[in-house]
């Protein structure tokens, strides 16, 4: 059985989203075999992250014994120096406007390890969880795993950025842009997903957070 830690929106959308999977859930720690630790990762209004939190639930729950599973957003290498025996790093793709269908139909399924090199070797109940979602599962380093939320956070930044230019340059040449974003969206290289309303992604803290951290990396 899993159970999940944490108060934040993407857990209580990761538990629902097993639950009518049909994923055996327990809200007792004790009785699992395997936790999710699913907080959001406290951010100022200048991208800064703030780890406490998360480093205070995932001690919690390494005093369970069990494999824990980590679905915060943290950066690169945080995963590795927690030391913890049995922990794997899964990254967390949902959205506001769209958490709930994203929790139960994710397009993908990206997961950090120590060391297991194949889907085979991972705990049978994340393995119980995994085959409930039928949907792509990448296995990868926990570095990998931390980095692919941010690398897809700055693609989407990326569209909102170049959304807003062309916004602006269609209305000086008499374009109306909605009717022009229809168009985008029917192109398959781009989508109906794509992020085609203009807008300030800096005002999203999950793309302003990421962005942060990018910052920080490349500056090393």
């Amino acid at each position: 059985m899993i159970a999940f830690l944490g108060t934040s929106h993407a857990a209580e959308h990761l538990y629902e989203a097993a639950r009518q999977k049909g994923v055996a859930l327990t809200t007792d720690p004790k009785r699992a075999d395997l936790i999710f630790v699913s907080e959001d990762t406290p951010t100022d209004e200048r991208g800064n992250r703030f780890l406490a939190p998360i480093t205070n639930l995932l001690r919690e729950a390494a005093g369970y014994g069990v494999p824990i599973v980590l679905t915060s957003q943290v950066p690169p290498g945080f995963t590795r120096a927690t030391g913890l025996p049995e922990i794997y790093h899964q990254a967390e793709t949902l959205r506001i406007k769209d958490a709930m269908e994203r929790a139960l139909a994710p397009d993908y399924i990206a997961i950090g390890c120590l060391t297991c090199q194949s889907y085979g070797l991972l705990p049978a109940a994340y393995r119980e969880y995994l085959e409930a979602f039928a949907c792509p599962v990448q296995i990868m380093t926990f570095e990998e795993a931390e980095f692919s939320k941010i690398a897809v956070n700055m693609f989407l930044s990326a569209q909102v950025d170049i959304t807003n230019k062309l916004a602006v340059a269609a209305k000086r040449s008499d374009a109306y842009w909605p009717r022009v974003a229809k168009v985008l969206a029917l192109d398959k290289r781009i989508g109906p997903d794509a992020y085609l309303t203009p807008g300030r992604w800096q005002d999203s803290l999950h793309l302003l957070r990421d962005h942060v951290t990018l910052e920080e990396i490349l500056a090393r």
